[in-house]
């Protein structure tokens, strides 16, 4: 049973059931599942149950599967009777479900919660349309399906060279994250990718010391941190 801080007998949540999340190693079940770290108190091990679709293996394509993800992605949460697909989506139903524990994510007020859904939005339509097929490219490379696609990534760095200057002239206004000065979904929507672009495209950051130091700050929250530590190498498959 999960005991959220600060809240009454009525409010707290009660659940005989472990979560499973469905996924593999990959930026998007990250995403997903961050929420959960924000809090010490939170005891993973027994919240949550790691189960393998493995890209490589075609596994998305089992009926099993499909089931419970009609598009054939990944990841996947399943909370009892409950099941929820598309990372954003699974991230915010956490969010929700341990609202008051550890790190509040979603905003207190009515303006707070709009510069949060508008940053989280910008996410999802500006920075991931520009970085997800690099990120893709890099991917299928990795997993010896293809080359490169170069032009694919040209096209990436042109748009996400166009975005990143948006980012870097809102945080160089001297708010410390995307809508405030407190960490919240809108940050926690953008670290996994922004930890890739760090590592795979540090030019990017060069030119950019407002965008870098978020950046550095969002990617190396203990929550983050705890969250690229699970093994998912060692889950069990699905069936």
């Amino acid at each position: 049973m999960i005991r959220l801080a600060g809240k009454s007998e009525n409010h707290f949540y009660r659940s005989a059931m472990v979560m499973i999340v469905y996924g593999d190693i990959g930026l998007n079940p990250y995403r997903a599942i961050q929420p959960l770290f924000r809090s010490s108190g939170v005891d993973v091990e027994k919240e949550l149950k790691l189960v393998t679709v493995s890209l490589k293996a075609g596994h998305f394509l089992l009926p099993s599967y499909k089931a419970k993800q009609p598009f054939g992605l990944i990841p996947c949460l399943e909370d009892g009777d409950l099941i929820v697909f598309e990372s954003r989506a699974i991230a915010r139903y956490l969010a929700e479900k341990y609202e008051g524990q550890g790190t509040p994510l979603l905003g207190k007020t009515l303006k707070e919660r709009a510069i949060i859904n508008q940053w989280a939005e910008s996410e999802a339509q500006n920075f991931q349309p520009a970085i997800g097929p690099m990120v893709r490219e890099a991917f299928v490379a990795a997993f010896g399906i293809r080359p490169v696609d170069e032009e694919v990534v040209a096209a990436g760095m042109k748009k996400l060279d166009q975005v990143l200057d948006v980012y870097e002239a809102h945080l160089a206004k001297g708010t410390k994250y995307l809508a405030g000065d407190d960490f919240s979904l809108a940050d926690l929507f953008h670290t996994v990718y922004m930890n890739w672009m760090k590592s795979a495209r540090p030019e990017l950051l060069e030119k950019r010391p407002h965008l870098s130091a978020w950046i550095h700050d969002i990617t190396t929250r203990p929550a983050f941190l705890r969250c690229l530590q699970l093994d998912w190498e060692n889950a069990s498959p699905i069936q």
